[in-house]
């Protein structure tokens, strides 16, 4: 290969290679520093004189599928002004004790994102250790440079995930306004939640304005314990939540009273009960209406259930509120119990659910690092371990 190619193939700002060896699987760049000199970094000048040298393989990134290893010769100067011995060469795509370039780090970084630790190692002739190493390198850093900007917050959403179901939550902490991920927790209990906060500044604590969460009695503590100055906003996906369960819940109560044939009719119709009245199809809807002569009870709970939803449409809070007190009553008439249960929880936290109508955000953003949160699971064959999904979850989340 021609001399102008093998330096446009490596394409590293500071390193020029001399010679390419291609085997069946690699790329093995014979490469040196660009300069052929240092400044002194104790007196100044500039030398050229060569203290010792020593020969190190550097990775880098695949090329044409192939792995890449940069045979580099480092040299060590000595200054013939001050004498000093052994100043090493600095490399700006290659950190100090480094054996990868910077953009290889960053390139595992990125695989790790859709594949697991141990498919990245393989594909790239690693150990396991290697590839947690490189993504701790790059991530570590976005990670307190996402953390610099509580600053800046007005709002956080609350919420949390499983890390192993019915054993081990964590939960995430973002910024409904500019839909940021701020951190990943390794715990919900609420006196470690309290002392995380209160590792924040005063300032930043009190500039916080409205938190976002679901009707869970811990994070209202919390909120109450470390953000003295927020209102607290009940998520309206999770009363939406709510909503969809007690539905469900008189749906299975009908479905215990009718025939095997109606009650196949009325468990296949449970999602499309769920779904919203203005997404209905025509023969979707006329499905309902069939359903809905089968059971008048199904169909009032599945107005409540809409009812609800439009309610949480409204802009204004006097308006939110009248709705609700004439949803109250409906719920009563309806003598249905699952909804009187759901009226006593909104009833409990009316304060809370209304302070939605005068900000609205949600959880609508953490539910979606929620998700992320399950994919990287299934990626990673659980990853149990709360920290290293904390740093795969802003690697999947960062740009760099």
């Amino acid at each position: 290969m021609q001399y102008n190619n093998i330096i446009k193939f490596l394409d590293l700002p500071d390193i020029i290679a001399t010679e390419i060896i291609s085997t069946e699987d690699r790329y093995i760049f014979i490469a040196e520093a660009k300069k052929n000199h240092i400044v002194c970094p104790q007196c100044g000048n500039i030398t050229n004189k060569i203290h010792d040298t020593k020969w190190q393989n550097i990775r880098d990134i695949p090329i044409r599928g192939k792995l890449v290893i940069i045979r580099l010769l480092k040299k060590r100067y000595r200054c013939p002004y001050c004498h000093k011995r052994g100043i090493p060469e600095k490399y700006e795509s290659i950190d100090k004790y480094a054996r990868n370039t910077k953009r290889f780090d960053k390139y595992l970084a990125k695989e790790t994102v859709s594949k697991d630790y141990s498919k990245v190692a393989r594909e790239n002739g690693l150990s396991y250790t290697a590839v947690n190493n490189a993504v701790k390198k790059v991530v570590d850093p976005l990670i307190k440079q996402q953390v610099s900007k509580l600053s800046q917050l007005k709002a956080i959403s609350i919420d949390e995930f499983a890390v192993l179901k019915r054993h081990k939550y964590g939960v995430s902490i973002t910024d409904p306004i500019n839909r940021e991920l701020i951190d990943i927790l390794p715990t919900r209990k609420k006196d470690d939640l309290i002392d995380y906060f209160n590792c924040w500044e005063d300032e930043q604590r009190r500039q916080i304005q409205s938190i976002s969460m679901d009707m869970w009695r811990p994070f209202k503590a919390v909120a109450d314990a470390a953000f003295t100055h927020a209102k607290i906003v009940i998520d309206k996906f999770h009363l939406v939540t709510l909503m969809n369960r007690a539905l469900d819940e008189v749906r299975k109560q009908v479905q215990q009273t009718v025939n095997n044939h109606q009650r196949r009719k009325f468990f296949q119709s449970r999602l499309l009960l769920q779904k919203r009245a203005e997404e209905l199809t025509d023969e979707e809807h006329e499905k309902l209406i069939k359903l809905f002569e089968l059971s008048p009870a199904l169909e009032k709970a599945w107005e409540l259930k809409e009812e609800f939803r439009d309610l949480l449409q409204l802009d204004d809070v006097k308006e939110a509120t009248r709705a609700l007190k004439r949803w109250y009553k409906e719920v009563i008439k309806s003598k249905l119990m699952p909804f009187y249960q759901v009226k006593k929880i909104i009833q409990r936290w009316e304060e809370k659910i209304l302070n939605y109508f005068k900000n609205k955000i949600t959880n609508g953003f953490a539910e979606g690092i929620n998700n992320k949160i399950k994919l990287i699971k299934r990626i990673g064959y659980g990853v149990p371990n709360v920290m290293n999904l904390r740093r795969r979850v802003f690697n999947a989340m960062l740009s760099y």
